[in-house]
């Protein structure tokens, strides 16, 4: 009964046949009400300026004479900090206070497959140019945003494709690995899915490294954890990181392709109808949530023709939504707030 319920849904809408005059005339509306509408993103940073300088410990790493290893680790302790020691948890390499350490460092960076990985990263990313280019204009927006938080310090590295960033205090760290592109051989060699990979590529890396930043500045609410919940805050980060890369498309910014962005539009009145009629929203189970919220070749519930993470989208909706009907309220407020239904019931959300 439920395959054929979302039959209905997300059926094939009858198309209706408008004269040429108006379609003409509809078009020259939307225009002039998307020309007069405020742009909630417009923000001169012509006065700010940051100096984001990226480290790169891939290269620190690798370059290192593997036989003195044990001269660059307390350097690295020193320059890197708190990421170090996150690192060495993630490789899975132990505490660097441990006298063994330094033999467990010096077999990682001496097997082959962690050298490929890092030649073929390095083919990908001789040099950080444009990525810098673009953290500092993102990081501008951010101190406009934000005056009394610090940009953190951001830095590069390879985890063997285990983690796309790591974050903590004032850190910022970056797994180029995750982002060597779509198509990258790699990938197909170790079965990462295709799904997984269409996002994996330079372009995405100032969006995503702006969501994970804003995850760790800004952290989920835990103590109401449901779906509307769930939804509210993961679209409140796409919210957030159109102010921070307001130049880019929506489809680069939040890893959704023009087909997607589509078939929200056309499904959205069904999407939110087909969640409140089966009693979704406040469901508190977890693979329930998951299976709305996360990375997957498509919302089940949606069908088969729809994109995963779907209800993040209407997440976006509803944050924006209440923005628009709250327009006193700054980002700052916005990000603050973690009472979601009450971003929910101030949103007026009715597709």
């Amino acid at each position: 009964m439920a395959v054929a319920r979302n039959a209905v849904i997300f059926g094939v809408m009858k198309k209706t046949v408008l004269p040429r005059y108006m379609i003409l005339l509809t078009v020259m509306v939307l225009t002039l009400l998307s020309a007069c509408r405020k742009d909630p993103f417009r923000a001169d940073i012509s006065n700010i300026h940051t100096q984001i300088q990226i480290t790169r410990f891939e290269e620190m790493l690798f370059t290192a004479d593997p036989s003195e290893i044990e001269v660059y680790i307390p350097q690295w302790k020193e320059e890197l900090g708190v990421f170090f020691y996150h690192y060495c948890y993630i490789l899975k390499l132990g505490n660097p206070d441990d006298p063994a350490f330094p033999d467990r460092m010096r077999d990682f960076v001496t097997q082959r497959h962690h050298y490929q990985l890092y030649t073929r990263t390095m083919q990908v990313f001789p040099d950080l140019k444009e990525l810098t280019t673009e953290l500092n204009s993102a990081f501008s927006y951010y101190r406009y945003y934000f005056p009394d938080k610090e940009i953190p310090q951001i830095i590069t590295y390879l985890s063997g494709f285990n983690q796309s960033a790591i974050t903590d205090d004032s850190l910022l760290a970056i797994g180029l690995d995750k982002y060597l592109g779509a198509e990258e051989p790699l990938y197909r060699q170790i079965g990462i899915y295709s799904y997984l990979t269409v996002n994996m590529h330079p372009l995405k890396i100032a969006s995503d490294a702006l969501s994970f930043w804003a995850e760790t500045e800004f952290p989920y609410n835990d103590s109401v954890n449901n779906l509307i919940a769930n939804m509210i805050y993961r679209g409140r980060l796409l919210y957030f990181t159109n102010a921070m890369l307001p130049h880019q498309p929506d489809s680069l910014r939040w890893g959704f392709t023009a087909s997607d962005l589509a078939f929200f539009s056309s499904a959205e009145k069904h999407m939110w109808a087909y969640l409140v009629q089966e009693k979704l929203l406040f469901n508190t189970d977890r693979f329930t949530i998951d299976k709305f919220v996360l990375e997957g070749p498509f919302t089940k519930d949606f069908g088969r023709g729809s994109p995963a993470r779907a209800a993040v989208w209407i997440g976006y909706r509803i944050v924006s939504n209440y923005m628009n009907r709250n327009s006193g309220l700054t980002l700052e407020q916005l990000m603050a707030e973690t009472d979601y239904l009450k971003i929910l019931n101030q949103s007026g959300y009715n597709p």
